[in-house]
């Protein structure tokens, strides 16, 4: 089945777009399935352009590229080429119209989460950045996430977008290994369970479907200090893996393993980080395997995502 890009650019000014936009067209270039991908390119997009070149080329793929603001707008342009914001909740409105075929979204641009979240109340597959991102990483993640969907894979039940994330992280960790934690991927249709495989530990979706209370966080906080992962040669690791910067928590190096599991949990209630406590979930069930302790982190998982 033919993969429709739809590559969108925006404020080209002072970011290297026309770089990322080459390597793209370049991993198009080599991919061994090049006849099953096509790109379309609008650049210096206004709200309009966006919406009708949606609707005029129906893509599988959106990815945009550009400059982001911390409340999670993305920043395209005006008629009179000036800066225009557009909010996460009107993307999310657009998207909404064209779920049917669109099935993933990439938002290659600094502060992006909060607009791939409402975005993925509609689609399944979408990217974003939970921070600032340096021209050089976004550049490269997107040549990672692109030289992946040309690839051949013997594995029918892989999950092609889910390779071409963990790919683009590869890439992105060789150019610059603290820019890691950055993108944030949030996906409602992973590949069919393998044999044996956990079903629920393997489909890690974003939007909660019920509030976590305040036992549940507590649960989280005390299994962390038990499994050991608070310690502090753990923690860098565990940031990285959930997808957090370290960064946002204070003096993580000296802090009492208590004082971090504390920090860190308060840090993703308040952010209201889904994905990211997901995440820490899976890591925690993975070293309390059976009884009650595991248990309890399914059902705190079951919040996140009912089975």
């Amino acid at each position: 089945m033919q993969q429709k890009v739809l590559l969108l650019t925006a404020i080209p000014r002072g970011l290297r777009l026309n770089k990322e936009i080459r390597e793209i067209e370049e991993a198009f270039r080599r991919a061994a399935k090049r006849d099953n991908l096509e790109i379309s390119l609008r650049t210096a997009v206004r709200p309009q352009d966006i919406r009708r070149a949606i609707a005029e080329e129906r893509p599988s793929i959106v990815h945009f590229c550009g400059h982001g603001l911390e409340d999670g707008s993305l920043v395209l342009e005006d008629n009179e080429g000036n800066n225009k914001e557009v909010t996460p909740e009107g993307l999310a409105q657009l998207f909404k119209l064209h779920k049917d075929y669109v099935k993933c979204v990439l938002l290659n641009a600094c502060h992006s989460a909060q607009s791939a979240t409402a975005i993925h109340q509609y689609i399944n597959c979408v990217i974003g950045m939970n921070q600032a991102i340096q021209d050089q990483a976004a550049i490269a993640f997107s040549q990672g996430f692109y030289d992946t969907l040309g690839y051949e894979y013997p594995d029918n039940n892989l999950n092609i977008f889910q390779r071409a994330f963990d790919e683009a992280l590869v890439a992105l960790q060789l150019e610059n290994i603290s820019q890691g934690q950055i993108p944030v991927l949030m996906l409602n249709q992973p590949s069919t369970p393998l044999p044996g495989n956990d079903s629920l530990m393997n489909n890690p979706p974003i939007e909660t479907n019920q509030e976590l209370d305040d036992r549940d966080m507590e649960t989280l906080r005390e299994l962390l200090q038990l499994s050991g992962r608070a310690a502090a040669d753990r923690r860098k690791a565990l940031c990285i893996e959930i997808g957090i910067n370290s960064g946002d928590l204070s003096a993580i190096w000296i802090l009492a393993e208590n004082d971090f599991a504390v920090e860190l949990v308060d840090l993703l209630q308040k952010r209201k980080l889904q994905s990211s406590i997901y995440k820490l979930c899976q890591k925690l069930a993975s070293d309390f395997k059976g009884g009650g302790y595991y248990s309890k982190l399914r059902a705190i998982m079951a919040k996140i995502n009912p089975e």
